[in-house]
């Protein structure tokens, strides 16, 4: 499975070299989908095209974000 098949909403992403946070997807049979994202330090919200999106380092090794 790809990374970005794996992305969550709430997950950080990188889209052209920015950190955002993925607040919403369409579904996968939509032509052509958008992702919503988030600018974690200003709260600006924009829309996305979710082919453009790469998923964010996990962090460091043995870094568990659910714990």
């Amino acid at each position: 499975m790809s990374a970005l098949r794996r992305m969550r909403i709430g997950d950080p992403v990188i889209y052209h070299g920015r950190e955002l946070t993925l607040r919403g997807i369409d579904p996968m049979s939509v032509p052509e989908r958008r992702a919503e994202v988030e600018d974690p330090d200003t709260g600006e919200r924009f829309t996305v095209a979710f082919d453009e999106l790469e998923e964010a380092s996990p962090g460091p090794p043995g870094f568990d974000p659910a714990a």
